[in-house]
């Protein structure tokens, strides 16, 4: 009976993991066809990465992506939350305070993950810029 008991537990965990995969991904999907990107890697080893999708002059669509610590997950999430449907004018207004206030109160050890979201954001939007002005897409 042990070795049914441990069969089926980690068939259980498998179907777990199988399940969060499929339904992170399903509730993110890749954005086809993003108006900008911009993908910056802090000095603590993070790396944020957003996309901008445009309709007009609003921003209609938002992908992020963080390889960091959940208080950088959750900055970069707030981002995204808070460049939905803004005009290039009002993202270039959208500072890290914004993004504190939105997420809450952060360790003094983690200000740096709401400056990265900030930076990652204000490059993306440089990037769509620069595009609107017939340049070269910014890395």
């Amino acid at each position: 009976m042990e070795i049914t008991g441990i069969l089926v537990t980690i068939g259980v965990l498998i179907l777990l993991g199988l399940c969060w995969f499929g339904f992170h991904y399903w509730a993110n999907p890749p954005m086809q066809g993003p108006d900008s990107i911009a993908r910056v890697t802090g000095n603590c080893g993070d790396t944020m990465e957003i996309s901008l999708k445009f309709e007009g002059d609003k921003v209609s669509g938002v992908h992020h992506w963080t390889d960091g610590c959940s208080v950088s997950q959750q900055c970069i999430a707030g981002v995204a939350l808070l460049a939905r449907g803004k005009s290039c004018e009002q993202l270039k207004k959208i500072t890290m305070m914004d993004i504190m206030e939105l997420v809450g109160q952060l360790p003094d050890s983690h200000l740096h993950c709401a400056q990265l979201a900030e930076t990652t954001l204000q490059r993306a939007l440089g990037d769509y810029e620069l595009q609107e002005e017939g340049g070269v897409k910014v890395k």
